[in-house]
């Protein structure tokens, strides 16, 4: 397996942690899901057969990353992610993103275009302009710590109801992650809630990746986003919500199929 080493990076806003393997240009940059942080793609990273440098970054809020004030939009994620590449001399990458992540990815691909090789989907967040009102309404408020300790629970509950088959182990280190970003998910949330992300999959000129599991939050609305872009190339995994820790194996094969076409 790969060997992971973990740096930050100086931002004027604050540090940003990085998880890295060695390996050549371009590199595969992994961008998480809420409220998850970069090493939730260590397993893919170790399992991944390719020469690539492999860079996982903590967002902004998450991990070990600096937190953000007020409500950054996803173009402010985008900037911050880049900024941190900028830093790690990286020019040319390839784009994975998880959920939040992949909106993400898209935001930096239309932005970037010239830096970009190619953009990896899991669980591509497709919502109309109704449906991105209801998400900010559903999602605005943070599980913030309570004196009897039911938010730990709370929680806990939320991870293993879209996890069920999950390991423990997995379920308990996403949900040490999401209690670090009990502020962060609402933030995050809501920069979901007003970008438009199927806009700019229709936009992107490069090489698409569109990867879903049966379990995804999403997936009653996948078939919608691979008709938007009918050349993409599409993959199904395992792993309910958190493919990247319950299915490294099928997700680091889909990528290493999908890098090495490119």
């Amino acid at each position: 397996m790969r060997t992971i080493t973990k740096s930050y990076v100086d931002l004027a806003e604050g540090q940003m942690h990085v998880l890295s393997t060695s390996g050549v240009a371009p590199a595969i940059v992994f961008l998480h899901q809420t409220a998850s942080s970069g090493g939730s793609f260590a397993r893919v990273m170790e399992r991944l057969r390719l020469p690539n440098r492999l860079i996982a970054v903590d967002t902004p809020g998450f991990g070990s990353s600096f937190d953000p004030s007020g409500w950054p939009s996803m173009a402010e994620y985008a900037a911050y992610i880049v900024t941190t590449l900028d830093r790690l001399k990286v020019r040319q990458f390839h784009l994975f993103g998880h959920h939040t992540g992949s909106s993400l990815a898209a935001e930096i691909a239309w932005r970037h275009p010239q830096r970009v090789q190619s953009v990896m989907m899991l669980g591509p967040v497709p919502m109309t302009r109704e449906e991105r009102v209801q998400f900010r309404s559903d999602y605005d408020q943070p599980i913030a710590p309570r004196e009897d300790g039911s938010h730990l629970v709370e929680n806990w509950n939320y991870c293993r109801k879209f996890n069920p088959t999950c390991d423990l182990e997995t379920v308990h280190e996403e949900v040490v992650d999401m209690m670090r970003a009990w502020k962060a998910r609402p933030q995050a949330y809501r920069a979901v809630s007003f970008h438009d992300a199927m806009q700019l999959v229709r936009k992107l000129e490069c090489p698409l990746l569109l990867m879903s599991s049966p379990e995804d939050f999403f997936f009653p609305r996948f078939a919608e986003v691979c008709a938007i872009r009918p050349d993409a190339k599409v993959a199904m995994v395992g792993g309910e919500n958190l493919p990247p820790q319950c299915d490294s194996e099928g997700v680091a094969a889909a990528i290493a199929d999908f890098v090495r076409a490119v």
